[in-house]
């Protein structure tokens, strides 16, 4: 007894599996890549600094640079990347500062015995970023 439904169904179950593993699969190194951006240091070396060093190589092959001309554009593609770096790290702790008051906020606004399941959560999801939790406080 010939089913041509089945195959329909193979091939859709497939198709279904192939979606979540991509799904999974992005947020995965998403979540990776942001983690990565958040503990970096401002002394390692970034995407801004592998992006100025193609630009660099770019602007010299494609402008035909002397040697003197691309170390003065390499130079301040340099100084970009260093203020970019800057810029992340001081964003990132501005992000800190504003998770940190929206937590106490939050917690200010819940019942007392709901607080220690609060933490509980926010704890996991900070760790799946990498970053040290909030820590419960006195109660407001």
């Amino acid at each position: 007894m010939n089913r041509p439904w089945r195959g329909w169904l193979v091939a859709g179950a497939i198709f279904v599996l192939g979606v979540a593993a991509g799904g999974a699969g992005t947020v995965w190194l998403g979540v990776r890549y942001l983690r990565q951006s958040l503990q970096a240091p401002a002394s390692a070396r970034s995407t801004a600094d592998r992006a100025a060093e193609r630009i660099g190589a770019d602007l010299t092959k494609t402008l035909q640079l002397t040697p003197a001309e691309s170390a003065r554009v390499q130079a301040i593609l340099a100084e970009s990347a260093g203020n970019l770096k800057t810029l992340r790290v001081q964003a990132t702790a501005q992000i800190a500062a504003e998770l940190r008051a929206s937590n106490a906020r939050i917690v200010a606004t819940l019942p007392p015995e709901k607080r220690p399941e609060f933490y509980r959560v926010i704890a996991r999801r900070y760790e799946r970023l990498g970053l040290t939790p909030p820590t419960p406080g006195p109660s407001p």
